[in-house]
């Protein structure tokens, strides 16, 4: 009886403890991996980067993109306390009047120099390249 009784004190001592790592998956070289495998990124690395193509009106001024591809949108924003408008010299494009906090959108569909004012306004001017 006294084998019985070591025997079984033997077992359950040997299924004791807190020893967990036969448990747990070593995940080491799978973190390595991963981490070879991931290459950052530089910072003047333009690929899938999208375009700015905004115009801010702030201070009774024109200010933002300059250069757009041809269908780049363009969005002009009228963040000043008074109505602007966003016209093409040429007539190209004519926004008319956008309230304060307002925008308005245009596509270029065609490549070319678009000088643009404010009707309101004159001596607000600029200009857009949509190279060919």
């Amino acid at each position: 009886m006294l084998a019985i009784a070591t025997a079984t004190i033997l077992t359950l001592a040997g299924c004791g403890g807190d020893d967990d790592t036969a448990d747990t998956p070593d995940t080491s070289a799978a973190s390595a991996t991963v981490a070879a495998t991931v290459a950052p990124v530089a910072a003047d690395d333009t690929f899938g980067a999208i375009a700015d193509t905004t115009i801010t009106i702030a201070g009774f001024a024109f200010s933002g993109v300059t250069e757009v591809t041809v269908g780049s949108t363009v969005t002009v924003t009228n963040t000043d306390s008074s109505p602007h408008t966003w016209a093409a010299d040429d007539g190209a494009f004519d926004s008319g009047s956008i309230a304060p906090g307002g925008a308005f959108e245009f596509t270029f569909a065609e490549a070319g120099t678009f000088a643009y004012h404010c009707n309101f306004h004159p001596s607000m001017t600029g200009s857009i390249t949509v190279p060919g």
